[in-house]
């Protein structure tokens, strides 16, 4: 039997303690943030994850327009990292620690640390190099 837990369409808000916590937080998104460099736990040994080229190119644009808040993927691949792609507006929200957006009709929600004033990290669980790691993905501001 398979059973699939499945969160709710429902739009989610940004949601905070109160409002100026809120706007301090969609402030601090505001702009162009670079991927920088993955970082992932091996044993009890924290290791960093050798970026290709391409990867290094990344940028998360994050925008706000009319109270809404909205977020770009801009990645680069193929010879010499020459093409790029683009995840178009994606409307977003924020709660506490957590990004919330829907993205190819998935449901993502991206838990993150603020680590300075210009950088931040999405924290994860996934497959590298064969096993389930924690990873952490830093991103800096342009």
């Amino acid at each position: 039997m398979l059973i699939i837990n499945c969160n709710s369409q429902q739009k989610i808000g940004v949601v905070a303690k109160n409002n100026a916590e809120s706007q301090n937080v969609i402030e601090y998104f505001l702009g162009n943030w670079k991927f920088v460099e993955k970082r992932y736990i091996d044993g009890d040994e924290k290791k960093i994850y050798p970026l290709q080229e391409c990867m290094k190119k990344y940028i998360w644009q994050f925008q706000k327009e009319n109270q809404q808040l909205f977020l770009t993927k801009n990645y680069f691949t193929g010879k010499n990292c020459s093409v790029k792609s683009s995840s178009g507006k994606i409307t977003i929200s924020i709660q506490g620690s957590s990004i919330f957006y829907t993205e190819a009709d998935l449901k993502r929600k991206e838990n993150f640390t603020k680590i300075s004033k210009n950088s931040f990290s999405f924290n994860y669980r996934d497959i590298l190099n064969g096993k389930v790691r924690q990873i952490e993905d830093i991103y800096e501001r342009q």
